[in-house]
């Protein structure tokens, strides 16, 4: 699996988002100490629908290496792994009653309502809550490098009158697939193909360089990598403008150029207040982009796994 690098120039072919600059990246586990353990197993899960948690996790954890990246190997128990992952789930499901107003025609006359009154019906409020509680212990040296809690809630409403009664085991069923589906991020490191909106604001840029920025935009929906070249020639004529400075540091990101990434979109900071929130944003897919770059160096320099009958 190549690092994260910009879908530009290298998929011509693909169409493009308006205005927009494609990555590709790596990020990392979430919980990076657990996923460098050689193998790891699935043990049993206590509590209700806990043998289906734990048969959802260890589907999803079966597929890694899928995408190419390195990854933790998933074993049976009995074959002691370097980590085992255990848990508990809980679900509590708790029904209201309590009623709603209605109205309807009591008389008529030619045809058109002359009298209306009000009634009551009977409704019920359902809240049901999934909770799982998640151990990776490791077999030599103690410790537990992975210990979570997940937890999952739904709502819905229906009246005598109207609705229908929610499908319990079908809604945890959904929860316990979301809670798997999160596992699998926290324990190994996955690949993301993602799009951000460029920067379009030429405030503070003469006429003539405010066409070259507006055409740099056009370019991103067919030929990104000219399109970060403009901007790189827009900043040498007009240095520290707030949307170049992002769009290049965007350039950056989606190049793998994390360092340079993270210092302009620190600095597009100062020149681009109104995108504050994109900067933010950008700060932190760019210092996770690096770590998941770090985390797959070193995932493939550890030696291959070998023996108990892998």
């Amino acid at each position: 699996m190549r690092r994260a690098m910009l879908a530009i120039g290298l998929c011509a072919a693909a169409p493009a988002a308006a205005e927009t600059l494609r990555v590709e990246g790596v990020f990392p586990a979430q919980a990076r100490e657990a996923s460098f353990l050689p193998t790891i197993a699935v043990g049993p899960f206590a509590g209700p629908d806990g043998v289906e948690l734990a048969e959802a996790i260890e589907r999803r954890l079966a597929t890694l290496g899928r995408d190419g990246l390195p990854h933790a190997r998933l074993v049976p128990p009995s074959l002691r792994p370097d980590g085992l992952l255990t848990g508990r789930t809980d679900v509590q499901v708790a029904d209201t009653d309590y009623t709603e107003s209605r109205e309807r025609c009591a008389e008529k006359k030619d045809g058109k309502c002359t009298r209306k009154e009000k009634y009551r019906v009977g409704c019920v409020r359902r809240a049901i809550a999934f909770r799982a509680e998640l151990r990776l212990m490791r077999r030599t040296g103690g410790g537990m490098p992975y210990d979570v809690v997940r937890t999952r809630d739904d709502r819905h409403e229906w009246c005598e009158d109207s609705g229908f009664a929610s499908d319990v085991a079908g809604m945890v069923h959904g929860m316990v697939e979301s809670v798997a589906a999160e596992v699998r991020l926290d324990l190994a490191p996955h690949a993301e193909s993602y799009t951000i909106r460029v920067q379009e604001g030429r405030d503070g840029l003469p006429t003539d360089v405010a066409a070259q920025f507006k055409a740099a935009v056009r370019l991103t929906k067919r030929d990104p990598a000219a399109a970060c070249a403009g901007f790189a020639a827009i900043d040498r004529l007009v240095p520290d403008h707030g949307s170049t400075m992002f769009n290049l540091a965007l350039c950056a990101e989606a190049a793998g150029r994390y360092a340079e990434a993270g210092d302009r979109y620190t600095r597009a900071r100062l020149f681009a207040p109104r995108a504050a929130g994109e900067i933010t944003k950008g700060l932190g897919r760019v210092g996770a982009l690096a770590a998941g770059a770090q985390d797959v160096a070193a995932m493939r320099a550890l030696p291959p796994v070998r023996g108990s009958g892998l």
